[in-house]
């Protein structure tokens, strides 16, 4: 089957002159949803039991003594930053898909071979360092299921980039229906993608089934319906989304639907709406830097996680939050170093030697480039 960009590539997804632009903003935003995670997860370094006390519950639900701790939790929220994450997937990669021309085997064995280029070279030396510095012997069974992502063992919130992975043919079958349906045909993938929520045999692969729906979701925001949702937020602002894309959960529960559906408007307002994706705090050097590494601030603040025996005696007496956002100023830079030094050496030759094999294989689709992955 030969895959060309029609009529509804035009009239879905119109990108016009600015779609760069509206692309560093959602960039931008990943940069933060980055840095929140390494916040979130350094607090829980020093009590673990605030995941049981505090994560699952709402803010009338937890004791007077850890309202501290869920308010801070809650604005550096790791379960909305990696909703965001996928949701940026799903919207970044099905622009890639839609621009593809081939045969539909050429486009697929492209777009696979270019995300696992994408994710395996940053994941398997993270996985060898931490693997290297913690404090418990692993098994090199699960050094190397980690690396493989198969489990994770060594580097836990790699999790994230298996379901990144099992991904890969539900954005091929979402392209493939949006170009032959159009968004009443993404409409119905993400039906059965919601049914999966409750009965994850529906997607084989129990992750996917979980959270394949933001990716879906995500594929929508270039669309008509994401410009529709932009058109309706835009008297409110990007801002106060943000807002209760973050708290809503916090302050609700059973919230999850309306919680993914804040975060498509969201990421609509930012893709379609022309001050939303200016924003200096979004497109500005710094965030822009930030987001361009981000996949390494994702992963590589996790080695330092792992060496709580380096860490002076006087900061267990502290209480979590005070103690997480002292740990957490000093690992969010050397992160960002790490991350760096990754991006250069090891995540740009990577998605360089992705681009030369699809070219010299019968794998020919000049026109699909994947783009930097959402972690």
């Amino acid at each position: 089957m030969e895959l060309k960009t029609g009529n509804v590539g035009c009239t879905d997804r119109q990108m016009g002159d600015g779609s760069k632009q509206r692309l560093l903003a959602l960039d931008g935003l990943r940069a933060y949803a980055a840095l929140a995670v390494i916040v979130y997860h350094s607090i829980l370094l020093f009590d673990r039991g605030l995941i049981q006390r505090v994560l699952t519950k709402t803010f009338w639900e937890v004791d007077a003594s850890d309202i501290w701790a869920k308010a801070w939790l809650s604005t550096f929220n790791g379960a909305a930053a990696v909703e965001l994450f996928f949701l940026l997937s799903g919207c970044v990669l099905i622009r890639s898909l839609d621009a593809a021309k081939g045969t539909w085997l050429s486009v697929s064995a492209t777009f696979a071979i270019k995300r696992a280029l994408r994710i395996y070279p940053g994941l398997i030396p993270c996985v060898a360092v931490t693997a290297a510095v913690a404090p418990s012997a692993l098994s090199w069974g699960n050094i190397a299921g980690n690396m493989a992502l198969w489990n994770f063992k060594v580097v836990g919130p790699s999790w994230t980039l298996q379901v990144e992975m099992l991904a890969i043919p539900l954005l091929l079958i979402v392209s493939m229906v949006h170009r032959s349906w159009g968004i009443r045909g993404v409409l119905a993938v993400l039906a059965v993608a919601l049914v999966a929520r409750k009965n994850q045999e529906i997607f084989v692969a129990p992750p996917l089934g979980e959270y394949g729906y933001l990716f879906v979701l995500g594929t929508m925001v270039p669309s008509r319906a994401g410009r529709f949702a932009a058109s309706l937020a835009r008297p409110v602002g990007w801002m106060p989304v943000v807002v209760a894309f973050v708290f809503l959960r916090q302050c609700l529960g059973g919230m999850d639907l309306a919680t993914a559906a804040l975060g498509f408007v969201l990421l609509a307002l930012l893709y379609h709406d022309d001050a939303a994706a200016t924003a200096p705090v979004l497109v500005s050097r710094v965030p822009q830097f930030l987001g361009k590494v981000s996949f390494g601030i994702y992963l590589w603040n996790v080695p330092f996680l792992h060496m709580p025996y380096l860490l002076p005696k006087a900061l267990w007496s502290l209480d979590a939050v005070t103690a997480g956002l002292i740990i957490s100023a000093v690992i969010v830079p050397l992160s960002i170093v790490l991350a760096t030094l990754s991006y250069r050496l090891i995540e740009a030759p990577g998605i360089a030697i992705g681009t030369r094999l699809t070219k010299l294989g019968a794998f020919g689709s000049r026109r699909l480039s994947v783009p930097e992955a959402a972690n």
